[in-house]
């Protein structure tokens, strides 16, 4: 029997982890990036911002990965990446002793990066809930940065899962 993507009509409702009206340890937010909604946890009287987004087709993520520099992304900067240690210590040593030529592939890898992720939000995102606005100018003016980051970042990551796994994994 064939497997079929969720369909791109199809909508989620997430929350962000980082959101202060959440009251999840460590563990269940891991368990809840990973798909495990029933991890989701409220303060008492609190109501979390909830994001809707979508999957994306294979023709939307094709696009995304053209429209941030695909055919035109660092190749060196891409075996840079997958090479690079995991231990951060490790990783500065190792970062330290590349040439600047490395460096700069490396970067402009992370950067197109950085704009697949930007691209994938962009597109994921549905609504808002309780917002009217332009969803994305919302998400850009989030503060403090680091949540601003965490929350495209979990955006891209649960739209990955449900526009790439079967129905097992959703």
């Amino acid at each position: 029997m064939l497997k079929f993507s969720t369909s791109t009509n199809t909508e989620f409702k997430i929350a962000v982890t980082c959101d202060d009206a959440l009251d999840m340890t460590p563990a269940e937010k891991a368990l809840y990036l990973q798909g495990d909604f029933e991890q989701l946890k409220v303060k008492q009287d609190a109501q979390p911002t909830f994001f809707s987004i979508k999957p994306l087709s294979p023709s939307d993520r094709e696009e995304i990965e053209i429209k941030a520099g695909a055919y035109t992304r660092s190749e060196l900067g891409r075996m840079l990446y997958l090479d690079q240690p995991e231990d951060a210590k490790k990783k500065a040593y190792w970062h330290d002793a590349l040439s600047d030529q490395e460096k700069s592939a490396l970067a402009q890898y992370q950067a197109y990066l950085n704009r697949v992720y930007v691209e994938t939000a962009k597109k994921a995102i549905v609504k808002i809930e309780g917002y009217d606005g332009n969803v994305w100018d919302a998400i850009q003016s989030i503060k403090p940065d680091l949540h601003r980051l965490q929350t495209i970042a979990e955006i891209v990551t649960h739209t990955q899962r449900f526009s790439l796994l079967g129905d097992e994994g959703k």
